[in-house]
C-alpha cells in the first residue's frame, strides 16, 4: 500500500493530523461515505480547498500549503508572499540556475506539450547545457497542429525524445488499473495518459519530470503591484496524487517549474503591477533570446474539447461498470443505476461545465471505491 507521502489526514472530532487511514478504510471505515458532499467539493473547486466537507467520517484531506487554524478550528491555505528580489533576464538565469541544481546529480526531463510554459523551461535547461530528456503526449488532430510543431522543433534538438500517441492514452484509458488510495481524488481521471509518460520517464532514465503546470496563472494574470493582493497559489500547481500514486512507483518525482516559491517571487518582480497577460506576450518578448522564434512571434491556444469529449465518452461503460461495483460495496443510493442514468441521460454535448463536474465527480468516487474494493479482496 501507498501511504501517500504528500497527504495527511485531519481528524476534526479530535483535531489530530494522521499520516494515513489505511487501517480505518480497511476495517470497514469507507461505508462512512458522504458521496454528495464529494460531489459539492469538486463544484467549490480547488480554489476553495478550506470550504471542503469531509467525505469520509470525520476525515478531512490536509494537501502540501495547507495548516489547521486553531483559531478558527478549520484547513487554511498558505498564501504565497514574495521575498525581495532585483534583476533582469541574466539575473533570472542565476535564479532558474540554481533551481535546477537542487536537482544536481538526477537526471532530468520535460512534459513536451508544445505550449509555451514548457517550452520555456526546456529553452532554460538548454540555454544552461543541462542534459535532459523529454516526455510528452501527440496527436495527429487538426486543431493541435501548431503544438505539434513546436513539438517536433524541441524534440530535434534533443537525444532523448518519447512524444506518445494521445488517442492510444487518454486520460480515462484505464481506470480500473488505478492503485488504491485513501481518498476520492479527482486526479485519479488523468491517471491513463500520466500512466504511460510515467514508464516512458523509467524507460528514458528520467528522475525528475518538470511540468508548466502553473505558468498560465504566474504568466498570464494579474501580478499586482501591491504584494498583498497576490494570489498565486503555488500549492495547487503539483499535483501530488499523480505524484505518489503514478510517478514515484516508477521512480519519477513530478515538479511543477513555476510552483517554487523562488521561481514564483522572480516572477512576481519581474512582472510587478502588470495587468492580465493571457496571450503571455510580456513571457514572449522577455524571453526572446532564449525562445524559438515561433514562440516569440505568434500565440496559439490548444482547443481540448474533442479529445476530452471523446475520452469521457469512451468511458462510460467503464464508469457504469465501476457504478456497479460501487453500489455493491456501499449500498449507498448514490449509487443506484438509476441515478447515474439520470446523468448521463442529458445532453452531454452541451457544454455545460456544472454537467461535467459532477460526472467527473461521480466517476472519480467510483474509481476510488473500486480500487480499495480490489485491494480489499486480496487474501
Amino acid at each position: 500500500m501507498n501511504n501517500q507521502p504528500h497527504l495527511r489526514f485531519l481528524d476534526c472530532s479530535t483535531g489530530n493530523e494522521h499520516a494515513q487511514i489505511w487501517k480505518w478504510l480497511q476495517g470497514g471505515g469507507y461505508r462512512s461515505l458522504y458521496p454528495c458532499r464529494h460531489e459539492k467539493n469538486i463544484l467549490n473547486g480547488v480554489l476553495r480547498r478550506e470550504s471542503w466537507r469531509p467525505v469520509l467520517g470525520d476525515w478531512l484531506p490536509v494537501y502540501p500549503g495547507m495548516a489547521w487554524d486553531t483559531s478558527r478550528k478549520q484547513l487554511v491555505e498558505r498564501i504565497f508572499k514574495p521575498d525581495p528580489w532585483q534583476g533582469g533576464l541574466t539575473d533570472f538565469i542565476e535564479v532558474v540556475e540554481s533551481f535546477f541544481d537542487r536537482f544536481s546529480g538526477r537526471r532530468l526531463g520535460v512534459q513536451l506539450s508544445g505550449g509555451l510554459d514548457s517550452s520555456l523551461i526546456i529553452a532554460q535547461l538548454h540555454h544552461l547545457g543541462i542534459d535532459y530528456g523529454l516526455v510528452g503526449m501527440t496527436t495527429e488532430r487538426y486543431e493541435f497542429r501548431t503544438e505539434r510543431y513546436i513539438q517536433k522543433l524541441l524534440a530535434d534538438r534533443c537525444g532523448r525524445v518519447a512524444l506518445l500517441d494521445y488517442e492510444s492514452h487518454m486520460p480515462m484509458s484505464d481506470l480500473k488499473a488505478v492503485p488504491p488510495h485513501q481518498y476520492p481524488d479527482l486526479a485519479c481521471l488523468n491517471f491513463g495518459d500520466n500512466h504511460a509518460m510515467a514508464k516512458k520517464c523509467k524507460e528514458l532514465d528520467i528522475e525528475v519530470l518538470f511540468s508548466g503546470d502553473g505558468g498560465d496563472i504566474i504568466l498570464g494574470l494579474e501580478a499586482p503591484e501591491d504584494p498583498q493582493l497576490l494570489n498565486w497559489p503555488l500549492q495547487i500547481f503539483g499535483d501530488q496524487w499523480l505524484n505518489d500514486n503514478v510517478y514515484a512507483p516508477n521512480g519519477v518525482e513530478l515538479v511543477p517549474f513555476f510552483g517554487d516559491r523562488i521561481i514564483a517571487t522572480a516572477f512576481w518582480h519581474l512582472r510587478r503591477g502588470q495587468e492580465a497577460d493571457y496571450s503571455k506576450q510580456w513571457a514572449r518578448n522577455f524571453f526572446c533570446e532564449l525562445l524559438p522564434q515561433q514562440l516569440v512571434k505568434y500565440s496559439y491556444c490548444a482547443d481540448f474539447w474533442g479529445i476530452c469529449m471523446d475520452d469521457f465518452r469512451n468511458a462510460i461503460p467503464t464508469m457504469r461498470e465501476l457504478h456497479e461495483i460501487a453500489f455493491e460495496l456501499t449500498d449507498h443510493p448514490y449509487f443506484a443505476e438509476a441515478k447515474l442514468e439520470a446523468v448521463l441521460n442529458q445532453d452531454l454535448l452541451q457544454s455545460e461545465q456544472i454537467l461535467y463536474q459532477r460526472l467527473e465527480a461521480r466517476l472519480s468516487i467510483v474509481v476510488w471505491l473500486n480500487s480499495l474494493g480490489q485491494m480489499l479482496a486480496k487474501p
